[in-house]
């Protein structure tokens, strides 16, 4: 009898053995998600270029004047580009707040590519903003002012969409709110180019746009026209207005006037006049996808190192 029961101590032995490692493998891969996602994400991750390489990554069309023959000759045009405001804030955190904030960006940057591709061009993404483009005299000033408009209304409702179709807590969605917008009007001369699949601008007027991205205006919250673009847009409505100046190396001073949007402009453009929102389900769904997303993107990255940083370090 006591070498039955022996026979069948060893006999049970194996399988416990068996269980205690794989609880062991399971606890250890818990232990190493929690540690992932509470680890902060890498500010090199931080791109919209990744967050658009999905099929939803917008189209530009193929503009027969541009050609690509080289021809450098520069056109007339009416750039307007978007900025959105706390973005660095707002994407940095740990790697669970991080695939969430993919998504409020993504969606918030789309919205605003779909209100304005309607009467201008689509350029490029660039970080937190996106580059939009016509040529001057093909719109009215009326119809520029009202697509900056729509951009902010697009933007704004997107926002509120967002917030209130949330059951996130976490720090990303706890501050969709937090969010906001500046947009830049420049008119100058550009000539353009198509450079893997975007079409890209180069002239003085450009990095004009740019520079005054960065000024010394406090708030965060805008619309900035500078002197150049001033006969090219009527913005509707009324707006608390200063006009301001900035010292561009190499260029001189450029003048423009800001138009600030209040809180009760805000709220007005905020209403949905259309398409109800998704409910709270459905969009958490959505986050949890985006998240999944950005673990598969921070683990590829792991294992070889991006294009665009290869191509910087040769």
């Amino acid at each position: 009898m006591a070498q039955m029961n022996d026979h069948m101590m060893q006999g049970m032995q194996a399988p416990m053995l068996i269980l205690w490692m794989v609880a062991a493998v399971v606890v250890a891969a818990l232990l190493a998600m929690v540690v992932y996602f509470i680890r902060p994400a890498r500010s090199d991750r931080l791109l919209v270029a990744d967050l658009a390489a999905d099929k939803r990554r917008p189209v530009l069309r193929h503009d027969r004047a541009f050609g690509r023959d080289g021809n450098a000759r520069a056109h007339d045009t009416i750039f307007i580009l978007p900025d959105i405001s706390h973005y660095t804030q707002f994407m940095t955190g740990n790697h669970f707040a991080f695939g969430h904030a993919q998504h409020v960006i993504f969606s918030l940057i789309n919205a605003m590519i779909d209100a304005a591709a309607k009467t201008v061009q689509l350029s490029k993404l660039e970080g937190d903003a996106a580059l939009f483009f016509v040529d001057a005299g093909r719109h009215s000033d009326v119809v520029i002012g009202d697509t900056v408009m729509a951009i902010f209304r697009a933007f704004f409702q997107e926002r509120k969409r967002l917030a209130e179709a949330n059951l996130c807590l976490c720090r990303a969605c706890r501050h969709i709110n937090e969010l906001d917008l500046k947009i830049f009007v420049h008119r100058g001369q550009a000539a353009r180019f198509e450079f893997r699949g975007s079409v890209d601008h180069f002239g003085t007027d450009v990095i004009v746009l740019h520079r005054m991205m960065k000024n010394g205006v406090r708030g965060h919250r805008y619309v900035m026209v500078t002197d150049a673009a001033a006969t090219s847009i009527d913005l509707p409505g009324t707006f608390d207005t200063f006009d301001t100046e900035e010292d561009i190396e190499h260029v001189g001073t450029v003048r423009a006037s800001v138009f600030e949007i209040d809180d009760e402009t805000v709220a007005e453009l905020s209403t949905l006049t259309h398409e109800p929102a998704r409910s709270a389900v459905a969009e958490t769904i959505r986050k949890l996808q985006e998240n999944a997303r950005s673990i598969k993107l921070a683990l590829g990255q792991r294992l070889r190192r991006p294009t665009w940083r290869r191509s910087q370090d040769q």
